[in-house]
């Protein structure tokens, strides 16, 4: 019934999405963004789980998707008395702050979508970007982290 890995992901996912904009909001605004965020990050989380990208620990919903709300979020609740300029304030120009983090997500995104793109073929072409079928059939766990080390105290009763 409770999925506590997706629930620890949603409060990260609140976590994330403030970060951008802790300075420049009231306390108040922060518990608002970071609440928007843990439902980004399911709506995400949801998203690609249907769409059967394979992101076992939900590293795009979390960082990708609460991250780019974060900087997005700042235009609307930047508050002038810390520094920003944001829609709900109604400050002169207002609209502007906006639409800087409009961009600023747009460039973030276009410059990590290049730099990986670049390193994934890098990795493709040395034919490191993913692992053998023996190894993926097998788990990574057994063939890479040796869990009969890790899990020595389960097996033994303890």
């Amino acid at each position: 019934l409770l999925d506590v890995g997706g629930f620890c992901n949603g409060i990260l996912g609140g976590l994330v999405s403030i970060t951008a904009g802790c300075a420049s909001v009231k306390h108040w605004e922060a518990i608002i963004i970071g609440m928007f965020g843990g439902l980004i990050y399911e709506g995400a989380s949801r998203l690609i789980k249907k769409l059967k990208v394979d992101d076992v620990v939900d590293a795009f919903a979390v960082h990708g998707a609460c991250g780019l709300w974060g900087v997005i979020s700042l235009g609307f609740f930047g508050d002038p008395d810390f520094g920003g300029n944001g829609v709900f304030h109604g400050a002169e120009g207002c609209g502007k702050q906006l639409g800087t983090q409009f961009f600023s997500a747009f460039l973030i995104t276009m410059w990590s979508a290049g730099i990986s793109t670049m390193a994934f073929m890098i990795l493709k072409a040395f034919g490191m970007l993913r692992l053998s079928d023996a190894f993926q059939d097998a788990g990574a766990d057994v063939m890479e982290h040796s869990p009969s080390k890790a899990y020595k105290g389960k097996e033994a009763g303890i």
